[in-house]
């Protein structure tokens, strides 16, 4: 067999954005979520113990999936067939016991911990699952569990920039190990309500979430300074975090364009005393894409695995600024004082080159795959189409502050529309169903996508395509109420379907960029 390439050329089409597409994309994608868990149930047995993995990519990201489809189900069920009962796959898979690891102050996320706080996030969100997600009643949480989220939150408010790891020193706010993960889980854990003796418990964790955000920009800041240290200012931006000590990384998992859209989740009064150094850091970045005509660079000082060419993935790539800037343009105090056109051109071309060279040969996965890349396209559709009006008026405060009359590129701004994202992400969500191990008859597709090498996880495999295709569901779901209802000339803003619709969306996993919607 010849070698695959990094990508194959992309000769798909963006969909057509009518109604009648849209309602025949979202009839397809939930027969590939129901047999894509199907699947997934099949092949990956639910374990009795807590391993000491986190939900990258070991089983208790299968559980998440099933959480949130189960979070999810109205936009996923219809009259047609029976349905898994999503809630049940992923309770048991969450073992019932306490996870007996130790914490570690380099394993503080669920993403990719070696430590208990994967177990105790998902013993948090399986409790909300049990009372339906509040709508029967406030859930309790055991005070083991409390006590777990405050000792990591404690734990991680003493780190430093840099944390040691197996015998090397290595960045300690991404969101695959790091700081910001565990502050999205704390997040999404503060967006719900549980019973009054929890939500007493919690009230000190939630206390170190503004001292843990601040601590992550400040972090930054000395990462910064650091790299000016080392190799002089030329390139070096107001935050820069440590991927591997000496490397400072742009990409979503180990990077900046994960860390900042947790930060921009929390709550406003939160954030305002960041906003100048985060909108300054957002456009030096895009300077940065702009200047590789539309890649982002894996890390400065440069480094690479030996491709010839710079990676299109979540891990390193332009779909990290995408999600970024969709989660910043969502940010009226941010877009008000920094938005600048080099945001809606970097958008243009980050989204250019993912159209290119995003149809990676390692096949559907969310770290290095066509949905993940597809994904932010969904994040950037709600931002253009809910968000229109905030986005003009950060447009025209820009050129108030600039004194000019216009933007360099004023066809620019009629180009970047809601429809111009949807449609490239449902070609790319509804060809990811030709990949593995969704697709088990490989030869039915021109390219020859690889088998992940865990093919039912939730970054690597097939968990992730259904949460992919989940997500694109409800985005789907809730355009279709909107065109319904101004067909008709009616409010759709407070339109419950509409609102219900809008609240399934749950953003990228483990990053989010809709905000806090309450499930990591």
């Amino acid at each position: 067999m010849a070698e695959r390439p990094q990508f194959y050329e992309n000769t798909l089409k963006p969909l057509e954005v009518t109604a009648a597409s849209l309602a025949e994309s979202l009839e397809e994608l939930r027969v590939a979520v129901r047999y894509g868990a199907e699947a997934i149930q099949a092949n990956e047995a639910p374990q009795d113990k807590w391993s000491l993995g986190g939900m990258f990519k070991h089983f208790p990201g299968v559980a998440l999936a099933f959480l949130r489809l189960d979070y999810q189900s109205s936009a996923l069920n219809d009259d047609n067939g029976s349905h898994p009962d999503y809630r049940q796959l992923a309770l048991e898979r969450i073992p019932s016991e306490f996870p007996g690891h130790a914490l570690l102050p380099s394993r503080l996320s669920p993403a990719g911990s070696l430590s208990p706080i994967a177990g105790v996030t998902l013993r948090v969100f399986s409790a909300l699952a049990k009372s339906n997600w509040e709508r029967d009643s406030k859930p309790s949480l055991s005070k083991q569990d409390v006590d777990c989220l405050h000792d990591a939150a404690n734990l991680a408010l003493k780190n430093g920039p840099l944390v040691p790891h197996d015998g090397r020193n290595m960045g300690g706010d991404e969101m695959l190990y790091g700081r910001a993960g565990l502050l999205w889980a704390l997040l999404n854990i503060r967006a719900h309500q549980f019973d009054d003796e929890t939500q007493k418990s919690l009230d000190s964790v939630f206390e170190t979430i503004p001292k843990l955000i601040d601590v992550i920009v400040d972090s930054g800041r000395q990462g910064s300074k650091a790299y000016i240290e080392k190799n002089g200012a030329e390139g070096a931006h107001p935050l820069m975090y440590a991927w591997m000590e000496g490397h400072y990384c742009f990409g979503a998992v180990h990077g900046i364009t994960g860390i900042l859209p947790i930060i921009l989740a929390a709550k406003p009064e939160e954030l305002t005393k960041h906003i100048s150094i985060i909108g300054e850091t957002i456009t030096a970045l895009c300077k940065l894409t702009l200047s590789n005509d539309g890649h982002l660079p894996m890390t400065l000082p440069p480094f690479s695995y030996g491709q010839t060419s710079e990676l299109v993935q979540l891990c390193h790539g332009s779909p990290g600024i995408l999600i970024m800037l969709a989660a910043a343009l969502k940010t009226p105090a941010l877009t008000q004082g920094h938005w600048c056109p080099e945001w809606d051109q970097t958008v243009y071309e980050a989204s250019q080159r993912i159209w290119e060279e995003g149809l990676l040969s390692k096949g559907g996965s969310l770290c290095h795959g066509i949905s993940g890349n597809g994904w932010p396209w969904l994040m950037l559709h709600n931002t253009f189409e809910y968000h229109s009006e905030e986005l003009e008026a950060a447009r025209a405060a820009y050129l108030q502050r600039a004194q000019v009359s216009a933007p360099s590129d004023e066809n620019l701004g009629q180009r970047l529309t809601s429809d111009f994202f949807l449609s490239k992400a449902l070609a790319f969500m509804l060809h990811s169903r030709e990949t593995r191990p969704y697709n088990k008859a490989a030869e039915t597709s021109e390219k020859d996508y690889r088998m992940p090498d865990d093919p039912y996880s939730l970054f690597e495999g097939l968990a992730g395509n259904v949460c992919a295709w989940a997500e694109t569901c409800a985005v789907i779901q809730a355009r279709l109420r909107k065109m319904e209802l101004s067909d008709k000339g009616s409010d759709f803003e407070s339109d419950l379907l509409f609102k219900q619709a809008l609240k399934s969306e749950l953003g990228f996993p483990l990053i989010g960029g809709n905000g806090a919607g309450g499930l990591v």
